[in-house]
């Protein structure tokens, strides 16, 4: 080709259209990496909030683990408490049915009658002096 021949497809409709061409794919390279930018940004973001997330669930996990510790531990003090007491209860118990029983024997050994009231009362003349 001349260069007479170049100039004409230069500025021709096919210079146009490889110009149009050209600008495109230098618009597509850029956009390529300026997306390839962004979606670098966009996997730090999720990997940062994928390690945020894990953090909390390991925490939320550790404090689960120390509330049922803690729990536990109450649980056990309770329970220790409650069989001291039933313990003290049983043996106060054992103690007043012991004295129950000795204030029982006493009754029947030494039987202390009432007295007998009179039922009627009596006139004053009857009534003894109160300083006697």
């Amino acid at each position: 080709m001349s260069e007479a021949e170049k100039e004409d497809s230069s500025s021709g409709p096919e210079a146009v259209g490889e110009a149009l061409r050209s600008a495109v794919e230098k618009t597509l390279a850029a956009t390529a990496e300026s997306a390839t930018g962004t979606r670098e940004r966009a996997q730090g973001l999720l990997d940062d909030v994928v390690k945020r997330g894990q953090s909390a669930r390991e925490e939320v996990a550790r404090r689960g683990e120390s509330a049922t510790s803690r729990l536990a531990d109450a649980i056990g003090e309770l329970r220790a408490a409650d069989s001291e007491s039933l313990d003290r209860l049983t043996g106060r118990l054992d103690a007043l049915e012991r004295r129950l029983a000795a204030l029982e024997a006493a009754q029947k050994i030494h039987p202390n009658p009432l007295p007998e009231i009179e039922t009627t009362p009596l006139e004053p003349d009857e009534q003894g002096d109160p300083r006697d």
